[in-house]
């Protein structure tokens, strides 16, 4: 059988690569084309439908006649997704005997229009050495029989972010941001690389086995280079294009950007900031429109989520995030003040071997030490003189009595980690080995390395002071 002889179907949706489906309650606009990947002309109302990332003819699907056939060194087993430049198929690299995803270009469009094989070939080349833990990896890239295909990193599960939110409803702030982060990761190694992704979404991230977010998708991936030079075409999806992209404005980082707000906004209530069922008029709403609050829709989201959707979703470029890395720092921050004390501190005791009691922002650790030691560790979050939240990471390491004070200020002056301070404890001064965060910056990692620190340490004085165990 001649594989190259029987063409593809072209009746799949567009690059993107998702089903069609209804969306949640007409929450978005009734035109399946506002939600997918097109080519748009700045000097037309319309999708120019001649170009190869517009959508495919509408009829029914055939067999696919790839299925269960080699490529090169690949065994196509399953096809996961399926779009105007091709298809995408679970596979088996014969040799290596590792399951992979393989992304066939349709030989009818290659024949049709020979440049785009190497358009789909600079996708490769470009994301190849864009290795990160958020973007879907490239392996290689090949041709057989008149099939062109790249293999990429094979994502168990492969849900995308907007299945997720299509079967599970909008995601609570936490999850949100911890996704819209591991993206803005990502993107933050493709700008660094000199890469703009130009259609970042929903659809275009996948969750791996651990819930974790993983890029992909980059066929409309350029190097900033290349988008500064004339002719390059305007291209992405429609609901999710900043503004200046309408206007003929290159791509670069900071309409990623404007993308990444506009996820954040779906992920967190399942809605889009702006939707119409005619292209021209979303067009306006992203030119024009103030951006919708959040917190209309959900007044439980916090004010500083609010903020960082509202900045990405600035109608003038310079006034979004300066870069992705300063994006995914005010990120971080969001999620360490969104997360209850309770689950970070328990978080941090994974592993570790001790006893735990207490809550409401007020623990008390029991740690084993070496020689059949135990040394106590508190950890409490109070209010800082400026209405910020702190977060001590105290043990006590014997009596304040005035007979050691010379001995603590001598030792206080050769600590390399943390400090000997008087806190009273249970009705007692005590003399206290202390570290102390800012509450809303400070991760679980951190919190585990200062209690064991701290634990270790104080015992050692403890011992000094008292040669004692006091427990």
């Amino acid at each position: 059988m001649c594989l190259a002889s029987r063409p593809f179907s072209r009746t799949a949706t567009a690059v993107s690569e998702e089903p069609s489906r209804p969306e949640l309650g007409g929450m978005i606009g009734r035109d399946e084309l506002l939600g997918e990947t097109v080519a748009y002309r700045p000097d037309s109302s319309a999708l120019d439908s001649s170009d190869p990332l517009a959508h495919a003819e509408d009829g029914e699907p055939e067999p696919d006649e790839l299925l269960g056939e080699t490529i090169g060194q690949y065994r196509l087993s399953e096809m996961v997704g399926r779009g105007s430049m091709g298809r995408v198929y679970r596979a088996e690299h014969l040799e290596l005997h590792r399951p992979c995803a393989i992304k066939v270009i349709d030989p009818g469009l290659v024949s049709r229009q020979p440049q785009i094989r190497e358009r789909f070939w600079a996708e490769a080349r470009a994301v190849a050495n864009l290795l990160h833990p958020h973007v879907v990896t490239i392996h290689n890239l090949g041709s057989d029989r008149g099939f062109h295909f790249i293999e990429m990193e094979y994502i168990p599960g492969g849900v995308s972010l907007r299945e997720s939110i299509m079967r599970e409803g909008a995601f609570d702030p936490i999850r949100a941001s911890t996704m819209v982060r591991q993206v803005v990761l990502a993107l933050g190694a493709a700008h660094q690389s000199g890469l703009v992704h130009r259609d970042v979404k929903p659809a275009n991230v996948l969750l791996n086995e651990n819930g974790h977010a993983k890029l992909a998708d980059f066929g409309l991936v350029r190097r900033i280079s290349e988008l500064e030079r004339a002719g390059v075409p305007v291209a992405g999806t429609p609901t999710y294009m900043a503004p200046e992209l309408f206007e003929g404005v290159p791509a670069s980082h900071r309409s990623d950007v404007y993308a990444v707000g506009v996820m954040y906004y779906y992920l967190l209530t399942a809605r889009l900031p702006f939707a119409s069922d005619q292209i021209s008029q979303l067009v306006l709403k992203h030119q024009r429109e103030p951006v919708p609050d959040v917190r209309v829709l959900d007044p439980t989201i916090p004010d500083s989520v609010s903020r960082i959707i509202t900045r990405c979703l600035a109608k003038h470029p310079g006034d979004r995030y300066d870069s992705a890395d300063d994006l995914a720092s005010e990120l971080q921050s969001v999620i360490y003040g969104l997360r209850d004390t309770d689950s970070l501190i328990r978080e941090s005791l994974e592993g570790i071997d001790c006893f735990l009691q207490g809550g409401h922002d007020h623990y008390r650790i029991v740690f084993r030490l070496p020689n059949d030691r135990l040394q106590e560790v508190y950890v409490d979050v109070s209010q800082g003189p400026h209405g910020e939240r702190l977060l001590s990471v105290f043990s006590v390491c014997g009596p304040a009595e005035a007979k050691n004070f010379e001995f603590a200020l001598r030792l206080n002056d050769r600590l390399s980690y943390g400090s000997l301070s008087i806190r009273n404890v249970h009705g007692d001064p005590m003399f206290v080995m202390n570290r102390t965060f800012a509450r809303d910056h400070v991760c679980a990692l951190d919190i585990r390395a200062a209690m064991l620190e701290i634990a270790r340490r104080s015992d050692r004085v403890e011992q000094q002071l008292t040669n004692a165990d006091l427990f």
